[in-house]
């Protein structure tokens, strides 16, 4: 790369620098190794399963390959939300920031989802609440730790993709505010029956756009920070509900009402996708 003098221009990457990003790259593919444990909540359809593949290294690989694509568009996508930037998009951009941003949302959501559990189903409602409570902490926590650790350098910092300085606050892989936001997602979709998930989903997708287009954040920050909110958010919840006895009532009556509405990745031998499952 050659090296600019004008503010905002790219500046060459250091050897050292480019060796620390494809360690932390192959850190990165190892902590996400496990998503096929993710991915085997959604059985693809028999038609589209190959016999005798395994599913773990597929998925593995997929994981792999969608977090190096993102690497290598980061720049790309950088330059096209930089191209685009206008008064309508900032607008949006600030509500997605908003969304994401705990210390505005958290009191909301936390005192709504315990107002509307005890509407809806009583001590249940607020024990399902309280395991989404602990499933959004988990997911936010989990992105934190990877963020602090990782410490790579932010787009407006001007460092190039590959810049990393572990141990520090205020990093930019993976995303915060996408792994809060997923983890909610994820949690909700956990705790309900029907598709009150579905808009979580779309305002978690919003927040991730918002970061890349308001400079916040590179394309790999919110693939990763939205994996690992949506996967830990959602695996916690689950746990929680078991351990704090959330489907105590529908257990009591000798049956688990299925869920009407799931979203869920769907992942076969040639098919990548997200599966939208409806159930009377």
């Amino acid at each position: 790369m050659t090296p600019f003098g004008c503010s905002g221009a790219r500046r060459p990457i250091a050897r050292n620098r480019a060796l620390r990003g494809a360690v932390a790259s192959l850190g990165i593919a190892w902590f996400l190794s496990p998503a096929h444990l993710a991915a085997q909540a959604v059985e693809a359809p028999p038609d589209l399963q190959t016999p005798g593949a395994g599913p773990g290294g597929r998925n593995i690989a997929l994981a792999a390959g969608v977090l190096g694509g993102a690497f290598l568009l980061d720049e790309t996508v950088r330059d096209l939300a930089l191209d685009h930037q206008g008064t309508l998009g900032r607008n949006l951009a600030e509500a997605g920031h908003t969304y994401g941003d705990w210390k505005r949302t958290a009191p909301l959501l936390a005192g709504g989802g315990i107002l509307l559990g005890v509407a809806l189903d009583g001590e249940r409602g607020v024990r399902q609440a309280t395991s989404a409570f602990f499933g959004v902490f988990a997911g936010s926590m989990s992105n934190t730790i990877l963020n602090w650790t990782l410490g790579r350098s932010r787009p407006r910092a001007e460092r190039g993709v590959l810049h990393f300085d572990p141990f520090r606050g205020n990093a930019s892989l993976g995303s915060g505010h996408t792994a809060y936001a997923f983890a909610i997602a994820a949690a909700v979709d956990e705790v309900t029956d029907g598709g009150w998930a579905i808009p979580f989903y779309a305002a978690a997708a919003g927040t991730g756009l918002a970061r890349i287009y308001g400079d916040r954040h590179w394309l790999s920050d919110v693939v990763v920070g939205g994996f690992i909110g949506w996967w830990v958010g959602g695996l916690a919840t689950g746990a929680a509900a078991g351990w704090i006895g959330a489907d105590a009532s529908s257990a009591s009556k000798g049956r688990v009402p299925p869920r009407r509405v799931r979203v869920r990745p769907l992942v076969a031998s040639n098919t990548v996708g997200v599966q939208i499952r409806f159930r009377e």
